[in-house]
């Protein structure tokens, strides 16, 4: 449940990152904040990917 939790969380904030660094309108945001969304949900997506869980 929380790698599926985890992976979502991820998609999210990568497309989250993907819309702000369009500057669509009058949306601005730092470039720090789109950089660390990008390396964020990279992590995110990555970790959910790569769990592999308890074993019993």
């Amino acid at each position: 449940m929380s790698r599926t939790v985890l992976m979502l969380a991820g998609v999210v904030v990568l497309v989250m990152a993907l819309l702000a660094s369009f500057n669509i309108g009058t949306v601005v945001e730092p470039a720090w904040h789109v950089i660390f969304k990008w390396i964020g949900g990279a992590i995110m997506v990555l970790v959910a990917y790569m769990d592999k869980g308890k074993k019993t």
